[in-house]
């Protein structure tokens, strides 16, 4: 479990392709802890377990279901990846519960830059923008963010400078791909009400549904 807020970021120093897998190593960008063998670490929000760790970084292995629900298998040497290791007892809860389990991909159509924050308007699925909801968490490239409009197959997420400075989100261009993960709270709604968009629903028309259903 994580929470989507970013740690560190990770350079990609290897990518070796081993039957119908890649092993990947990472070098930190800044000075971290070393990992063990068989740590979760999220990598661009894809929750990996490490094969081996050093100081300066780690090796996971990324099997081929993976690679292509995710952008891992765009990646190469030299590309930065966003990193948050996993939820230790006590751990500040400081973004969403992210689960690392990417729901699809999305595609960023549209940068508006502002004094004070940075919109972006990410084209995703039909199965993704049927559970968004203004004011809803989602998780791109594993940074937690809050969903602030949702229009046809387009939502729109306003990130901070910070946020822009110390993730890879603030190296997306139009075209570019990000992984997705959507609340955990929209997949339990999901299986509730299947079929349904709740896409627009206010939290009082969604607790009216839920106290229909007898939950």
């Amino acid at each position: 479990m994580f929470t989507g807020i970013i740690e560190n970021q990770g350079v990609v120093i290897e990518k070796e392709k081993r039957g119908g897998q890649v092993r990947f190593g990472f070098k930190f960008v800044r000075k971290d802890r070393k990992p063990k063998v068989g740590d979760s670490i999220a990598v661009s929000g894809t929750c990996l377990t490490v094969v081996r760790g050093e100081t300066a970084g780690f090796e996971v292995d990324v099997v081929r279901e993976t690679l292509e629900a995710t952008t891992l298998g765009n990646l190469k040497r030299g590309d930065l990846v966003n990193l948050e290791k996993s939820l230790k007892a006590g751990d500040p809860l400081g973004g969403h519960f992210v689960t690392g389990h990417i729901d699809g991909r999305g595609k960023v159509i549209e940068i508006k830059r502002l004094k004070k924050n940075t919109t972006l308007f990410v084209q995703a699925p039909k199965d993704i923008i049927a559970l968004q909801v203004p004011k809803g968490s989602i998780a791109l490239d594993g940074v937690s963010l809050t969903v602030q409009k949702v229009h046809g197959s387009v939502f729109e997420i306003a990130v901070i400078p910070h946020t822009l400075k110390v993730t890879t989100l603030g190296l997306k261009r139009p075209g570019s791909e990000v992984n997705i993960e959507i609340d955990i709270v929209a997949r339990y709604l999901k299986a509730f009400f299947p079929g349904k968009r709740i896409s627009g629903w206010s939290s009082k028309n969604i607790l009216k549904m839920i106290l229909r259903k007898g939950f």
